[in-house]
């Protein structure tokens, strides 16, 4: 149940990102909600489930942007593991503290993909990019309060409590 759940989630976010989202933008930065799902999914699952999912929602956004095919995944999948070990330090009842790593994850991810493109082409405007970093991963960790709440929700697997 839980796959079917992923692969609706990540053709309904493919579609909303191709169509509604790529129209919503702030100073030309979008938000990337493949990402939200990514690490939402990383707070709330089991890390193999998680890392699996933050795969495949890589995937699909690698599929629809002109990035080098595989990127996304890669930075996905080491985020969701990322955050997989260090979720039990995290409070992930706290929207604020979801938030937060929304955030965290945002700027590793854009400065990644801004050091792949520096490093590949050799050509990037340091302000610009910046302004990108920041600004668009204020924006995805703003936006990703609705899915905040829709994840929680209609969470399909509840966390295991440790009794330790």
């Amino acid at each position: 149940m839980l796959w079917i759940i992923l692969i609706a989630c990540a053709l309904f976010i493919s579609i909303l990102e191709s169509t509604i989202f790529s129209q919503i933008g702030f100073l030309g930065i979008r938000p990337n909600f493949f990402l939200i799902f990514a690490v939402l999914s990383a707070l709330n699952l089991d890390p193999p489930e998680a890392s699996i999912s933050a795969c495949i929602m890589g995937l699909c956004k690698d599929i629809l942007s002109e990035e080098p095919l595989g990127l996304n995944a890669s930075f996905f999948t080491g985020i969701a593991i990322i955050i997989g070990v260090w979720r039990h330090k995290i409070y992930a009842n706290s929207i604020l503290a979801q938030l937060l790593v929304v955030l965290i994850a945002s700027i590793v991810y854009r400065g990644g993909s801004a050091l792949i493109v520096w490093l590949s082409y050799g050509n990037l405007a340091a302000l610009p990019t910046l302004l990108n970093i920041f600004v668009g991963s204020t924006y995805t960790a703003v936006l990703a309060a609705g899915p905040y709440f829709l994840f929680k929700t209609f969470r399909p697997v509840h966390l295991r409590q440790d009794i330790s």
